[in-house]
């Protein structure tokens, strides 16, 4: 079986990249918008999820196009889309916001996204020459995963999608650099984490859902500069998520090994 096959959701796990695709899109906009209706409490916690959601699906594309080799691509495409998460997430929200229409912004990013996200794929393959018959539809769903993950904690963090909040409270703070690292580890570290002759699909995602809460962990500890409570139940949120979701991983890594075994601690002198 080639590495592409392995990589197809249907043949190698248990659930279907469109539905993930759809979790991602549906999730992370309708996150993000309905956190603008739910008050400084519960709005920032649904935004948060809106990236978690986005984080989980960015996580399969990577497994779907880096399993076209030996995973060596990971970093690079993951640094490539969250660049262009980060970007387009500005971008959509500026042109929202001159055309005086604030609502457009999340889509306006998303659409950006994709444009950016199928002119890089279009010059890996037709001008660099990368045989990646999955490159198109990975890359554009990766820069889409990108931005609305970057968008959503950035919501969270801002309380609002406004681009002049987003300016004082994620841009102005640093607090971009550091969604922007985070998000990208929080996308390429899955499959990076599981690839191998026995990855699976439903293991890898259970680690992608692991690394999106540990995001919205620190997202909810970044909302500590807009005051209010509303930082801490994005916190506890994410934590709870956390938890779970890498108990399940953990879980699951251990049914699928062949024995495992503790190895003690690391020595506290020098050997």
């Amino acid at each position: 079986m080639s590495a592409g096959g392995s990589a197809d959701g249907a043949a190698a796990g248990a659930v279907s990249s469109t539905m993930l695709l759809a979790l991602g899109i549906v999730g992370g906009l309708l996150g993000i918008y309905l956190s603008g209706f739910l008050g400084d409490v519960v709005g920032p916690v649904v935004a948060g999820l809106g990236a978690v959601c986005a984080i989980v699906w960015g996580s399969d594309a990577i497994r779907r196009v880096a399993s076209y080799g030996l995973g060596t691509g990971v970093p690079s495409i993951g640094y490539m889309s969250l660049s262009v998460g980060v970007i387009s997430a500005l971008a959509g929200l500026s042109l929202a916001g001159i055309l005086k229409m604030a609502i457009l912004g999340p889509v306006a990013s998303f659409v950006v996204a994709v444009v950016i996200g199928a002119i890089i794929a279009i010059v890996a393959t037709k001008i660099v020459g990368m045989k990646i018959p999955i490159m198109l539809q990975c890359t554009v769903e990766i820069a889409g995963a990108a931005t609305l993950s970057i968008l959503g904690f950035a919501v969270a963090i801002a309380g609002t999608y406004d681009m002049t909040a987003i300016l004082q409270n994620v841009v102005a703070t640093g607090f971009i650099a550091v969604l922007f690292i985070m998000c990208t580890m929080a996308i390429q570290h899955p499959f990076n984490a599981c690839l191998g002759p026995n990855e699976d699909q439903v293991r890898t995602l259970k680690c992608a859902a692991s690394t999106a809460f540990l995001s919205m962990t620190l997202t909810g500890l970044m909302s500590l500069t807009t005051g209010g409570i509303g930082w801490f139940v994005v916190f506890i949120v994410g934590l709870i998520g956390w938890i779970v979701s890498f108990r399940a991983f953990v879980l699951a890594s251990c049914n699928d090994a062949a024995s495992t075994k503790w190895a003690g601690l690391w020595p506290k002198v020098e050997q």
